[in-house]
């Protein structure tokens, strides 16, 4: 939810400030073992080569909703897609 203005009128401005000057470290990494690296990374190369046989649009999926446009089984609200595209880019309400 998005909201543009406040009821009132007046927002109190809030300032803060740094009470100690002190720099914390990092917390320490615990150490992975060898062999959990190396299962989880032969999973991943797995995962992606199957990933990377897939086509990157399933074009039957786009040729039936071309069809069911054409053959006015799908209404197309342009004024809403525009809005939504619009929204999506911007993230503002038009």
């Amino acid at each position: 939810m998005k909201i543009d203005k406040v009821s009132g009128g007046h927002v109190p401005q809030t300032s803060f400030s740094q009470s100690s000057s002190t720099v914390r470290s990092a917390p320490e990494l615990k150490a992975v073992p060898k062999a959990t690296m190396t299962a989880n990374t032969a999973a991943i190369e797995r995962a992606q080569a199957e990933m990377a046989k897939l086509p990157d649009v399933d074009m039957a999926k786009v040729e039936k909703v071309k069809d069911a446009l054409v053959k006015g089984e799908i209404k197309l609200d342009t004024k809403a897609l525009s809005h939504a595209i619009m929204q999506f880019h911007t993230g503002h309400e038009s």
